[in-house]
């Protein structure tokens, strides 16, 4: 059976998972305020597929033989640590947006966007502890099948985006009560922290 015990358990795990802040949030959460809803789409897509490269590690045991040449995540690590302040530069020093530019971002770079997400997802210790060590103990590897696998990456899929969006509307709404250049200027100094602060969360981990 498809939706057994396994599925829903892993459900609520992952729901429970994905609202709790991180860094991958705090990127989601940046990009809106620093540069609108529409710039974090594609961020959160490449996130989405970081978690369902996570998942199919996990499940078909590819994991334990990525753990033993661990030079190809420190690269993604260490790419998503990048991005991250390269972030919170950009926002630390970037001047409050003109009405119109807030109300109007520019769309360029959409596949470094969805590689910058999938980074900060791959190299995410909160993403391996859920996929490596929480998943095992969720799903019985006797329980693993094609249709549960599909079950699970299409859950991941859903629960993600409404997670994803909730965050992007609420930052996108702050955005929008931002009027005044001193606001603007304050609230990218208290991101870009924040953004900082994820970096080396996820560097040191």
């Amino acid at each position: 059976m498809i939706f057994d015990w396994d599925f829903f358990i892993f459900v609520g795990a992952l729901s429970v998972a994905a609202f709790a802040p991180g860094p991958g949030l705090a990127a989601i959460v940046a990009t809106v305020l620093a540069r609108g809803a529409k710039r974090a789409v594609w961020f959160c897509v490449g996130m989405i597929i970081g978690d369902l490269t996570w998942l199919i590690l996990s499940l078909s045991g590819l994991a334990v033989i990525a753990q033993k040449i661990p030079i190809v995540f420190l690269a993604i690590k260490w790419g998503g640590v990048a991005y991250l302040c390269y972030l919170a530069f950009k926002i630390w020093r970037s001047e409050p947006d003109a009405p119109a530019s807030v109300t109007h971002p520019q769309q360029r770079n959409i596949p470094g966007r969805v590689l910058a997400g999938y980074a900060v997802t791959m190299g995410n210790p909160k993403a391996m502890l859920f996929y490596l060590a929480l998943l095992p103990s969720i799903v019985k590897a006797d329980h693993i099948s094609i249709a549960l696998t599909l079950s699970l990456g299409l859950a991941v899929i859903m629960v993600l985006s409404v997670v994803f969006a909730i965050y992007v509307i609420a930052a996108n709404k702050a955005r929008q009560m931002m009027t005044s250049g001193r606001a603007v200027r304050t609230f990218n100094r208290i991101t870009a922290t924040a953004l900082g602060g994820a970096a080396a969360w996820i560097a040191f981990r």
